[in-house]
């Protein structure tokens, strides 16, 4: 593989081991707490049910579930605001021969009908959104049964305000990208395990906690794109890659990694390796290009990179381009920053990721670091400089075992 990665390559495997437990903890701070998701999930549930068994043909054995961020495990807290998108699909079994105007007008009205969301309904393009305007809103679409329902997942026809409907089949997109999470690269070091969840109508919201490697790979790409897209002066911020690209060409890189065998001796490597091929999995050409949902290849995911009007895809395929070469910069100028100390370290975080889940995290290793030192647990690993915890049977880093270690005598700031 040509490399783009000159400079992060280079870095030793200790160094690079320590960038990824620092974006791990960074990205914990951008998760979902738990009193989120069960705020988040009791909204989700009330909505589902009050739909489910409204009286109304259309209405009868609706069935709500999450698509999107939410159900991929890769959510991230919003730069500017504290909202977490929820977005759901509402299918309506009975709707078969409904208009898009029947759909929207019946679930639209139920919902007005109803005390707690008639304040709460702002109209969408594809379906409505119900604005908590707290810690998260959901974003309804209703959708109906596909002609074809032999494609894997669950294959539908979702409103649309401008064509009326449009072919999708977020589960079955879902499904591929949970097969790929629970593919294991062979990476040499020992690693902490990470669970799958298996998911059930309302059916419950993935727990976004249990993440493995390639969620937690998305979660860093979109959001690179959205603080990127911030940066003073970018001229593609209107027309960033959108997160289900970001997703799926991550995803693909990702399964060709994992096919081919190759051995890594740290999880750094492997992120740079899809960073590296994601443009590799756009399919197409100058007259189209194609990034397909593979159960659905009717559902293209780059369909706005093929408008003509006022040359608006072509500015779609530079924003990727621009926003890809972007991600590459960030990882050289870490490996950059890793020679200049610690402190250059998380300045480049939060150039890239911003401040806040940077500074959090820098909080939470400084403190545990100040906590090892007072118990006399800190050490050093023989052969690498690498900080860690001394325990009386061996020594561990936070996710990697450390053979060799001399403790870190304790500073009393009195001399002897």
């Amino acid at each position: 593989m040509t490399t783009l990665f000159n400079n992060a390559r280079a870095l030793s495997e200790d160094k690079k081991s320590m960038l990824v437990d620092i974006l791990d903890s960074v990205f914990d701070n951008l998760d979902l707490t738990k009193g989120q998701r069960e705020r988040i999930e009791t909204a989700y549930h009330a909505v589902g049910d009050y739909l489910a068994n409204c009286e109304h043909p259309l209405l009868e054995d609706a069935q709500i579930y999450p698509q999107g961020s939410m159900r991929l495990r890769t959510t991230n807290k919003p730069l500017f605001q504290e909202e977490f998108d929820v977005d759901l699909v509402l299918f309506l079994p009975h709707a078969s021969y409904a208009t898009r105007e029947e759909i929207v007008d019946v679930v639209k009205r139920h919902l007005l009908d109803n005390d707690v969301y008639k304040d709460l309904v702002e109209d969408l393009p594809r379906g409505f959104r119900i604005n908590y305007k707290g810690d998260y809103h959901l974003d309804i679409t209703p959708a109906k049964a596909h002609d074809f329902q032999e494609l894997q997942g669950h294959p539908l026809w979702v409103v649309d305000k401008r064509i009326g409907f449009k072919e999708s089949n977020p589960e079955g997109m879902a499904q591929g990208f949970d097969r790929a999470c629970s593919m294991m690269p062979i990476i040499r070091r020992t690693q902490v395990a990470l669970e799958a969840l298996t998911n059930k109508s309302v059916t419950e919201l993935p727990d976004q906690s249990k993440k493995k490697l390639l969620n937690r790979i998305v979660q860093i790409l979109k959001r690179h794109r959205d603080v990127w897209s911030q940066l003073d002066g970018n001229l593609h911020a209107d027309f960033r890659p959108i997160s289900v690209i970001i997703t799926m060409l991550a995803s693909l890189a990702y399964v060709e990694i994992v096919r081919s065998g190759k051995k890594y001796d740290n999880e750094f490597d492997l992120i740079l390796d899809v960073i590296e091929l994601m443009p590799l999995h756009i399919e197409g050409d100058v007259e189209e290009v194609l990034v397909t949902n593979p159960t659905m290849r009717a559902e293209n995911y780059a369909e706005k990179w093929n408008r003509v009007e006022r040359q608006e895809g072509q500015k779609y395929r530079n924003a990727f381009r621009a926003w890809h070469l972007a991600a590459v910069d960030t990882f050289e100028c870490l490996a950059d920053a890793n020679k200049q100390g610690m402190d250059n370290v998380f300045a480049a975080l939060s150039t890239a990721f911003g401040e806040r889940p940077v500074n959090a995290a820098r909080a939470r290793i400084i403190e545990a670091v100040n906590t090892h030192r007072s118990n006399g647990t800190l050490g050093i690993a023989l052969g690498t400089g690498a900080i860690t915890a001394v325990t009386s049977e061996s020594a561990h880093s936070a996710t990697r075992t450390v053979n060799s270690v001399v403790p870190v005598i304790r500073n009393q700031f009195y001399g002897d």
